[in-house]
């Protein structure tokens, strides 16, 4: 993982702080978005654009899952006001584990690092994490789960 030595501190912050409420569900993680942020989801080619319509599409399954999430892979440039974040992820939630890559721009100075645009890509296949299905009923179970999870974790930080 490669973090600047110099970097700024407000900044380190704001991504821990947006990771950890992004995990734990917490709509404070909206805050950490520019008003005009645009967001790649995973099954869209079309941004959604700006915090309100994000908040407005992904509040309501947002706020009823808590995630567990890894850093597996860490890069951070930083030009003037900008860093541009390249991260994987690995996030668990309902019992469904998925690899999440993510380009996200961070835009600001001081206490004031917003998002302004985040793109959200699958790493690799969503899988269930414990005891495996043995009948078509639990298959159908977990495959609605999968579904469930990759529309929340492409809201990733």
């Amino acid at each position: 993982m490669a973090l600047p030595k110099n970097m700024d501190p407000a900044l380190k912050k704001a991504m821990n702080s947006s990771l950890k409420a992004y995990s734990a569900g917490d709509p404070k993680f909206f805050q950490f978005l520019s008003d005009d942020v645009r967001v790649y989801g995973l099954d869209s080619s079309e941004p959604i654009i700006g915090r309100k319509a994000f908040e407005a599409k992904f509040r309501p399954t947002f706020t009823k899952t808590k995630r567990k999430v890894t850093k597996t892979f860490e890069d951070l440039r930083i030009v003037g006001n900008q860093a541009i974040l390249s991260q994987t992820l690995q996030v668990t939630a309902n019992q469904v584990s998925m690899p999440l890559r993510q380009t996200v721009v961070w835009d600001g100075t001081g206490a004031n690092w917003r998002m302004t645009h985040i793109h959200n890509a699958r790493g690799g296949q969503a899988v269930g994490v414990g005891k495996q299905p043995t009948t078509a009923a639990q298959i159908r179970v977990l495959n609605e789960r999968i579904a469930t999870v990759a529309a929340t974790v492409g809201v990733a930080q």
